[in-house]
C-alpha cells in the first residue's frame, strides 16, 4: 500500500500493523516490543494493544500479547462463504455435463 495515501485513517493502520507484528513474533510481545518494531510511542502501542483486546483480536498474557480469537471468528465466517460459493460452481458445472 502506498505510504502516503491520503484515504488511509492512520489509527486503523497502525491497528493492522500491530496485529501483523503480533502475529509474526514467534510468542507472546510485549507493547514496548511492538512500540520499538513499529515506530511508535509506547503509550500508543499499549491503548492500541488493549483496544484490541477488548475487541477480542488480541489475548493478554501477563504483560504481552498474541493473536486472539476474534480473527479466527472473521476467517471462519469468510471460509463459509467460500465453501458455499465453491459448492454452487461446482453444482452449475455438473448441470453442464
Amino acid at each position: 500500500m502506498e505510504k502516503n495515501n491520503r484515504y488511509r485513517i492512520e489509527a486503523v493502520y497502525q491497528a493492522g500493523q500491530i496485529l501483523r507484528a503480533v502475529a509474526e513474533s514467534k510468542g507472546a510481545i510485549g507493547s514496548s516490543d511492538i512500540a520499538k518494531s513499529l515506530g511508535i510511542t509506547v503509550n500508543t502501542a499499549f491503548r492500541m494493544c488493549v483496544t484490541l483486546e477488548e475487541l477480542g483480536f488480541l489475548r493478554q498474557i501477563g504483560d504481552k500479547y498474541e493473536l486472539g480469537m476474534g480473527l479466527a471468528l472473521f476467517w471462519a465466517r469468510k471460509k463459509a462463504t467460500l465453501e458455499a460459493e465453491k459448492s454452487g460452481i461446482e453444482r452449475d458445472l455438473l448441470s453442464l455435463e
